[in-house]
This record gives structure tokens, sequence and C-alpha cells, in this order.
């Protein structure tokens, strides 16, 4: 847990650092802070296999991982004072990667790793499940273009990589200073 506590803290380190730099060299920042709606749950394993596939991660190796992520069960356990234990009929998990597990976090990162690649005109710190992405421009109408080609790359990638962003928690902040207010459409409808 330490581990990640100081990796979060340095990416949250990179992506104020970006900020700053931006706004020292009076260009526009915006960022925009991605929440994912169950990314560990809905992990399609077929695209995260042939991603693995495309690292290098082929033959017994890529067959390996194929055979831990099928067959997999679970049910939900409910205890209640008044109706006692209820197990459900346990239910096969044809999508996710287990929660919890070692494996977890580095399979959904291994996923998302592409994403950098898919989303230009930004730059991006990725965080297990957290996806920060700070775009700029020297003028409010490059960087509302620039904000809308973003938009348009995220909604196209995360369409194809079978994820789903949660608009009501996804934000987009223009960051300034007082005396450099400008107000820029934030489309994070995707």
């Amino acid at each position: 847990m330490h581990q990640l506590v100081i990796k979060s803290v340095q990416a949250l380190q990179a992506f104020t650092k970006s900020v700053q730099e931006a706004i020292e060299n009076k260009i526009n920042p915006i960022g925009i802070f991605l929440d994912l709606t169950k990314a560990y749950d809905v992990l399609n394993h077929r695209i995260l296999l042939s991603k693995l596939v495309s690292y290098g991660i082929r033959g017994l190796t890529n067959r390996w991982f194929e055979s831990y992520l099928s067959l997999r069960k679970q049910c939900v356990e409910i205890n209640s004072r008044k109706l006692g234990t209820y197990v459900p009929t346990t239910r096969a998990i044809a999508h996710g990667v287990p929660q919890g597990s070692t494996l977890g976090p580095i399979l959904f990162l291994l996923h998302i790793n592409d994403l950098p690649l898919n989303i230009s005109e930004s730059n991006m710190v990725l965080f297990v499940d957290d996806t920060n992405i700070l775009i700029s421009g020297e003028n409010q109408n490059t960087v509302q273009s620039r904000l809308n080609n973003v938009m348009l790359d995220i909604q196209r990638w995360f369409t194809l990589n079978n994820l789903i962003i949660n608009a009501g928690k996804t934000l987009a902040i223009s960051f300034h200073t007082p005396q450099n207010k400008k107000p820029v459409n934030t489309p994070c409808s995707t």
C-alpha cells in the first residue's frame, strides 16, 4: 500500500508541475479528470489478451493469462440479523479483472497503456484507473479546438475498448492566475 501512495503522489506532482509550467509560460491549461464506471469490472478479456499479444506476451504466457481470466465465478453473501445468511447462486464472470489481486491493477494498466498514444494534443498522467489529461494552448480558440479534438479522441478510444466514462464524476478544470480568468466550454459529456 505504501508504494501505491508514493506513486499516486508522484502522478499528482507530475500533473501539478505541468500545470504550473503552462501558467508560468502564459499558456492556458485545461485539466480533464476522467472517472470510469466500474473500471475493473467491465474490462473485456478478448481486448486485453489482444493487447498483451501486441506487448509481446504471446504463446504459453498469453494462454496463462487467458486461463487466469476465464472461468471465474462470484457470488455476494448477505448477512442480516433478521434474515440470517443468504448466499445466492454463483455466477460466471465474463468481463473484468479480479479486484484486490496483485494482477488486477497491472492488467488494467496494460489495458489502458495505449490510451496516451491515441489522444493527441495533450499530456496525460495515468495512475491505475485515474486518468488526468492536460490540454493547453496560446489562446482560448486553440485551447477550445484542442479540447474538442481530445474529447472526440477520448470518446472513440473508450468506445473501442469497451470502457465507460462516468460523465457525472468526470471534471474539466481551467487553470489560471486570478488576473487571467477566461471561460472555456468543456464538453465532458462522453
